[in-house]
């Protein structure tokens, strides 16, 4: 799972930003929350325009260049902060695969073009290039021929893509968990754009995509339900293809001319979480942008339930802090530059029965971080 993220120079970012997933505190409830050490569920709270959307893309940036998958949507243009000088935005992801430890750090100057970028396995470096200078230390990759390689490519996905690795090295291994995880990466936005980046380069209408999903309507009809929208859904061709019409005892209608912007939403939520098994990292921005106070908390706990999946929702609803959904530690708040977890924000001791939101709305994590 991804244990830290720094970032500096992106977009609003001027300064680092540093996002720390590692546990380092010992509540004694809710540990389904935490895996091996790290975070697993994590929730991001913030006002509007205080980079809950530009830390979705920061951290599927690493996607861009290392998959074939559907890309961010940042231009060159607004790629590094318009107040600094620095042409380069700067990367760092920690991850840990059981007990080892990877660190990836890489510079670039548009989200496309790598100008540097090593890794460390177990504080060992296996792979950098910088500038001219390459270095490769990983078993099954001794032969590869990188006099071909573009200079602006990643060494990580050239590396990846022109090696058979050896698999029973503790390097090489874990260089492709590495990798794999992050072809697993998805952020998807709940709002009007409805976009998304990492995991797929899926492409068509959102409800023919359903139709092809093993159960998918059947699955769709119970969740609406599970949400109080009661629609009996049916599949049927059109002009589109594939397509989910609702049943109205001698009518069909189709089920995109009958959506609020809460129902698309909730169906747009519903086709990435139906393929939650595969997805190693997620992050929702403004999950809960169309939804009422019942059904975000709802979806926040669906989402919980979810093990081997690290996500991370942004919000800037209050409503969703308490100790009964997450715990101190979960919560991030994200303002000026900084992404600290609301223990850090206070010098009370945090314990089960307080109450997060109130305790948030009277300003109690309004103090100088410890």
């Amino acid at each position: 799972m991804l244990k830290e993220f720094r970032v500096r120079n992106f977009m609003n970012f001027r300064d680092e930003l540093i996002f720390s997933l590692e546990n380092k505190k010992s509540y004694e409830f809710n540990n389904d929350l935490i895996s091996n050490g790290i975070i697993e569920k994590a929730a991001v709270i913030g006002y509007n325009a205080s980079g809950k959307s530009n830390l979705g893309e920061a951290l599927l940036d690493i996607a861009n260049h290392i998959t074939d998958v559907a890309k961010t949507t940042v231009s060159k243009g607004l790629y590094t902060n318009l107040y600094s000088q620095d042409k380069e935005a700067h990367f760092s992801y920690t991850f840990q695969f059981d007990k080892n430890e990877v660190i990836y750090q890489y510079d670039k100057i548009d989200p496309i073009t790598v100008t540097r970028e090593r890794v460390w396995i177990n504080k060992k470096e296996v792979l950098r290039k910088d500038n001219d200078s390459v270095l490769i230390d990983l078993a099954g990759a001794e032969t590869v021929n990188i006099d071909n390689m573009n200079s602006t490519i990643s060494l990580v996905r050239y590396v990846y893509a022109n090696t058979a690795l050896d698999k029973s090295d503790i390097y090489s291994n874990t260089f492709i968990k590495f990798v794999e995880f992050v072809k697993g990466m998805l952020m998807i936005s709940a709002t009007d754009t409805r976009k998304y980046a990492g995991f797929t380069n899926v492409q068509g209408n959102m409800f023919s995509l359903i139709c092809d999903l093993d159960h998918g309507v059947e699955d769709l009809e119970k969740f609406l339900h599970s949400c109080e929208i009661d629609y009996k859904l049916v599949e049927m061709e059109d002009e589109e293809g594939k397509n989910i019409y609702c049943k109205y005892d001698k009518k069909v209608v189709k089920l995109s001319s009958l959506c609020s912007s809460g129902t698309r939403a909730l169906v747009f939520f519903f086709y990435w979480h139906k393929q939650c098994k595969d997805i190693k990292f997620m992050y929702i921005d403004e999950f809960d942008a169309f939804y009422h106070t019942d059904l975000a908390l709802s979806v926040v706990k669906l989402l919980i339930k979810e093990k081997g999946e690290q996500v991370v929702v942004s919000t800037h609803n209050t409503d969703i802090i308490s100790n009964e959904i997450l715990r101190p530690d979960c919560y991030f708040e994200l303002g000026d530059n900084k992404l600290l977890p609301l223990y850090q924000k206070t010098t009370k001791a945090l314990r089960q029965a307080h109450n997060l939101q109130k305790m948030y709305k009277a300003g109690a994590f309004n103090e100088q971080p410890r």
